[in-house]
């Protein structure tokens, strides 16, 4: 696999300076102590940064080996084919970045949250650790299943972090956010509590919201990790008493709305390619405006570019993808293909506008369009309040938000507009979805659509729950003999060398057959 190494951010001097430190893939140890972080430092710097790496993994390229799964990107055909790719023999060094980074990334949330539980005045840094600390640890059970988690960022005290049951990890992560929720009320009533102001680059960016106004929204992201967490435990065994659980309460508060994405932005630029947003960093172009290497490497796959143009979808397509330079129109490769002739990288699309926007752009961590999705499915579902006219209207919402998102003009009116075009296409409208089964496939598909290059991750638990998309493809190489995509990913080289015992006790991984706990 072609893909360049980054660098984290682990500990910023202010808050917009953009400096990092090296932490070279393939070399972490979980069981470290993070040396870069001194026991002194005030929460609201380790913040910043920590909010900043949270970026960095999910929209800098951890995430790519799901796009391909999921039908939104191929491999490009200028290049050599890469077999353990093309047939999903993945090895413990494929991609393994969704997870070192996450667990570099956690130990700065975790000694945020020690450092602010000394200070009674720093409940609201409190909170904000353990909404991120539940948001990361949920992903790296959606990889990996079982994972360290009650002793995995005790370095120098617990030095061989067992794993713990996912299962166990899922409800940990609902007590975890119930307490944050809990902690910012009580914060509320604090007249001396420090505020984040603009060291919280998620939802103050330069005090654009009061604190009121921005402790809503971490209530609301934390409701909406619960709701992901919910979702995902609908075709699991004891999933009914999860879900009960897990939505107690989030009525109160509710989830992320209108226009209210979860993105990050410690002040990204065009100054140098550290300071570029990730996603652009990642898949677009150099400050001097040449190809990055992921730009070159991955290009739109013709599953997702030709189900858009079957439901005359091409406002959201073209910005999502650029066309392709012979052709003056996006086309897409099959993953897999080893056809090189008329599929090289200028028959075949790079990212378009929506999704590279600029490099100044702030990174998504967790859309609105992704919540009104998951709120619609719920409703539909009969899990949230609401029957199927109220789950048609979150869904419309979701629609509206995914063309924002994607910077299509006017963009909740031409949504509006493009589902009114399509009266008897399920894919797109509700109005012949008579049954919650057939509401959800619509709520499911196009929720699948939009999250191309923004959140593969809840796409892929999406099919491996239910099955939807039903004709998501597999790679057609011919040396592949897979039936499906992967369940799962392996765990990385890092820890087979750092915690080999605890890891070897969880089994032989095959990604192919081992499953998440949460799958039917």
């Amino acid at each position: 696999m072609f893909k360049r190494n980054k660098a984290f951010i682990l500990l910023p001097l202010v808050v917009l300076l953009m400096v990092s430190v090296g932490c070279k893939k393939g070399t972490f140890d979980i069981n470290s102590v993070n040396p870069n972080i001194p026991s002194d430092v005030d929460p609201k710097f380790i913040l910043s940064g920590a909010l900043k790496n949270t970026a960095a993994s999910l929209r800098g390229g951890d995430a790519d080996y799901i796009e391909l799964y999921m039908g939104y990107y191929a491999v490009s055909g200028d290049y050599i084919p890469q077999t353990q790719t093309l047939t999903y023999a993945t090895s413990t060094s494929y991609y393994s970045g969704a997870w070192d980074d996450i667990y570099v990334n956690l130990k700065n949330y975790r000694q945020m949250e020690v450092l602010a539980a000394t200070d009674p005045n720093a409940g609201y840094y409190t909170a904000m650790a353990k909404i991120m600390e539940a948001l990361l640890f949920g992903r790296l059970v959606d990889q990996y299943n079982d994972i360290p988690y009650t002793n995995a960022l005790e370095g120098g005290v617990v030095n061989f972090p067992t794993y713990d049951k996912a299962a166990n990890v899922y409800d940990s992560l609902i007590v975890q956010l119930n307490d944050a929720i809990s902690i910012i009320n009580t914060t509320n009533n604090n007249v001396n509590a420090e505020i984040p102001g603009a060291y919280d680059i998620m939802f103050n960016q330069g005090n654009a919201n009061s604190v009121s106004a921005e402790m809503t929204l971490w209530k609301q992201l934390a409701n909406t990790v619960k709701l992901r967490l919910a979702l995902n435990m609908t075709g699991a065994s004891g999933g009914s008493a999860f879900i009960q659980s897990a939505l107690s309460g989030t009525s109160v508060d509710g989830f992320l709305g209108a226009g209210s994405d979860a993105s990050v932005n410690p002040g990204y630029s065009n100054s140098s390619e550290a300071q570029q947003s990730p996603y652009y960093n990642d898949m677009g172009f150099s400050t001097s405006g040449a190809v990055q290497n992921q730009e070159s490497y991955l290009r739109a796959c013709s599953y997702i570019v030709n189900l858009m143009y079957a439901n005359s979808d091409t406002l959201r397509l073209n910005q999502m993808f650029a066309p392709a330079s012979a052709l003056g129109v996006v086309a897409g490769r099959p993953f897999g293909s080893n056809v090189s002739v008329g599929q090289d990288n200028q028959h075949v699309s790079g990212m378009g506008p929506g999704l590279l926007q600029t490099p100044s752009s702030a990174a998504v961590i967790l859309p609105a369009c992704e919540s009104f999705y998951m709120q619609a499915e719920a409703t539909a579902d009969g899990i949230l309040p609401g029957g199927l006219g109220g789950a048609a209207s979150l869904y419309q919402t979701g629609m509206e938000e995914s063309f924002r998102l994607l910077q299509v003009p006017n963009a909740a009116s031409t949504a509006d507009a493009y589902i009114a075009s399509q009266p008897g296409n399920t894919f797109v409208n509700t109005l012949h979805d008579t049954t919650s089964a057939l509401m959800v496939n619509t709520i499911v598909n196009q929720e699948w659509l939009a999250l191309c290059g923004v959140d593969p991750l809840t796409s892929w638990s999406n099919w491996r729950r239910l099955g939807i998309p039903s004709t998501l493809p597999v790679s057609v190489f011919e040396a592949s003999t897979a039936t499906h995509i992967p369940y799962r990913q392996t765990y990385p080289l890092s820890e087979y060398s750092y915690n080999a015992t605890n890891v070897q006790a969880e089994g032989t991984i095959n990604i192919l057959t081992s499953t998440i706990f949460w799958m039917p």
